[in-house]
């Protein structure tokens, strides 16, 4: 037994000295990273995500504040009403003059973008207004315009309108 245990000691001892130098020699061959070139790399890449996710973030609150800006002009839009205050149709001339004064009532600025014209039958061609009515304040219009039966003026808020017909502007 001790012959066996003395053989099986000289194969294992040689197997272990050489496990142990290709340990030392594998672990020569590897070699990490230096501290330096690590924290660089670390930098570098929080760096990059830092600035992604800057970047998204301003698209991010920039949609955020435009829809949120929508939502001000709807919801001024609600709140906004203006009337016809006085108005006249001077028919003697060629053209017929028609002379408005507008109220907005309320403090939000509306923009009069078109008067649109009816007569009995249809739509007579749009007049374009891009005339601004302060809030709280009246505005005079003066526009040339055909024979009509009935006229609406549209401003920027789509609920937002005034129809008013020949008979109220003539007298």
């Amino acid at each position: 037994m001790s012959i066996i245990y003395i053989k099986f000691n000289l194969i294992l001892a040689p197997a272990k000295l050489l496990l142990y130098r290709n340990q030392i020699l594998i672990g020569s061959m590897r070699k990490g990273l230096s501290p330096l070139v690590a924290a660089v790399i670390l930098i570098a890449a929080t760096m990059s995500i830092a600035g992604i996710l800057s970047y998204w973030t301003t698209g991010f609150i920039k949609g955020q504040l435009g829809e949120a800006s929508n939502a001000t002009d709807e919801s001024r839009c609600l709140s906004a009403e203006f009337k016809l205050y006085s108005g006249r149709l001077d028919e003697s001339e060629e053209e017929p003059k028609l002379y408005l004064v507008l109220e907005n009532t309320r403090s939000y600025d509306l923009t009069l973008t078109d008067l649109y014209l009816f007569d009995e039958s249809n739509m007579l061609p749009t007049i374009p207004l891009n005339e601004v009515l302060e809030g709280n304040s009246l505005k005079a219009l003066n526009k040339t315009v055909s024979d009509f039966t009935r006229a609406i003026i549209k401003t920027n808020c789509p609920e937002v309108s005034i129809e008013f017909t020949k008979s109220q502007v003539t007298g």
